[in-house]
């Protein structure tokens, strides 16, 4: 869980430095000073981050501090402004986000007490670093995004003078899917629906609600019977939302149908935007013979495309509940046999051109996969790698006109690499 403070944050912490490391200065740019400590805890940054070691080294380090520097002396000169009320609130909630990753709060804090840290003191560190990000960008937005410009002419050059030499295109099929939910049947919801009502009337009769949501609930609040705690608007799924705002302390829902099944909601307590309730749920899921009428309906429709009987389209337009898909008769694209996804290939693959796969079923879906017709390998047309073509040379552009800018801002400021 450490590394969750080290990464996400950015802190640029050491948590060790060799006894006989004696902390020097190793630059100075204007009025700061750069510390060997500095550039070293730069360079464990950047190994927590993920860089390739062979990129990490003293000089890289040194140069990409004093790079950092020179643009935010340049933006205090400009006096340019940030929100600290925003700032703040952004990163008191990135903190929070990251102690919800924790088992527990002792877990969290116990790994600030690692790091010498209090959690306020990860707050600051945090706002110091998204006050100096944001800071950077503005003066690279200004000097140097705006002034890169790619334009079509530029692109269809370059294509034209390089079609030659990019990769062939690989042999790609043009690849339909059909992906159906498994869903509860009207039956199985009817008779969901039914427990329900059984429950409702347990405790029209006087039944305890807590003690009823101990012994029949399928939510694991039926440890604490069903309470879930205060919460306020946005924090449920609307339906259960809506009913338990209506309700007066002490009173019971009727019962209201969510995407997890079957509520019976009881509020316990109100204050301001706030409140604190108990329910029972009764999950609706398919049944066993849900799943089997589902992949029998699959298998027919197999059987049926496989068989000349239907196009791909009309069945994708029957069956399919992937909507991306299914608008556009099932038809992923023209894809290439590292383009399919992973766990589906070997079956697509070992699948002839113009069949359907057999059923494959994974996380209450069933899929169908269909490699329709076969393209042999090409030259990349001028459309297919234009996206590639003007992501490439506008970073050839940023990259050349960053390094002019950054070059004449640190000629125009004072910056000293002391040698020792």
């Amino acid at each position: 869980m450490k590394k969750i403070i080290l990464t996400l944050l950015a802190v640029m912490l050491i948590l060790s430095l060799s006894a006989e490391l004696v902390d020097r200065i190793v630059a100075k740019v204007g009025s700061d000073i750069v510390l060997l400590s500095d550039v070293y805890k730069l360079m464990y940054q950047l190994q927590t981050a993920g860089y390739p070691s062979e990129a990490i080294n003293e000089a890289a380090a040194l140069s990409q501090i004093v790079e950092q520097k020179v643009i935010l002396q340049k933006a205090r000169d400009m006096d340019i402004q940030v929100d600290n009320d925003r700032v703040e609130q952004y990163a008191k909630s990135e903190v929070s986000k990251t102690k919800a990753k924790y088992p527990s709060e002792q877990d969290f804090a116990a790994d600030l007490a690692r790091e010498n840290l209090t959690e306020s003191e990860l707050v600051d560190l945090y706002i110091d670093q998204i006050k100096e990000s944001y800071l950077s960008q503005q003066l690279v937005d200004l000097y140097v995004k705006a002034k890169v410009k790619i334009t079509e002419d530029e692109m269809l050059a370059f294509y034209e003078t390089s079609k030659d030499s990019l990769a062939i295109k690989p042999v790609t099929w043009k690849t339909g899917v059909i992906i159906h939910e498994i869903k509860p049947s009207p039956a199985s919801e009817a008779s969901k629906l039914a427990e329900m009502r059984e429950i409702r009337e347990r405790l029209n009769q006087g039944a305890d609600f807590a003690a009823l949501a101990a012994e029949v609930s399928d939510c694991p609040s039926k440890e604490r019977g069903g309470d879930l705690g205060f919460f306020s608007r946005g924090m449920m799924v609307k339906p259960f939302e809506e009913a338990a705002f209506e309700l007066n302390v002490g009173e019971i829902s009727e019962i209201v149908r969510t995407e997890f099944g079957f509520h019976l909601i009881k509020v316990e307590e109100k204050r301001e935007t706030e409140v604190r309730a108990r329910h029972i749920l009764k999950i609706l899921s398919p049944t066993l013979q849900d799943s089997l009428a589902a992949r029998q309906l699959l298998e027919s429709a197999r059987e049926s495309f496989n068989a000349g009987e239907s196009t791909f389209g009309e069945l994708a337009e029957l069956y399919s509940d992937d909507q991306e898909t299914s608008a556009n008769g099932g038809i992923m694209g023209e894809l290439s046999a590292e383009e399919f996804p992973e766990l589906y290939a070997p079956q697509i693959l070992a699948t002839p051109v113009g069949e359907m796969t057999p059923v494959l079923e994974n996380e209450g879906m069933l899929l169908l996969f269909a490699r329709l017709e076969e393209s042999p390998p090409r030259l990349f047309s001028y459309e297919e790698v234009k996206p590639s073509l003007e992501n490439y040379l506008y970073q050839e552009k940023f990259n050349a006109a960053y390094t002019e800018w950054i070059g004449e801002l640190i000629d125009a400021s004072y910056v000293r690499i002391i040698e020792q």
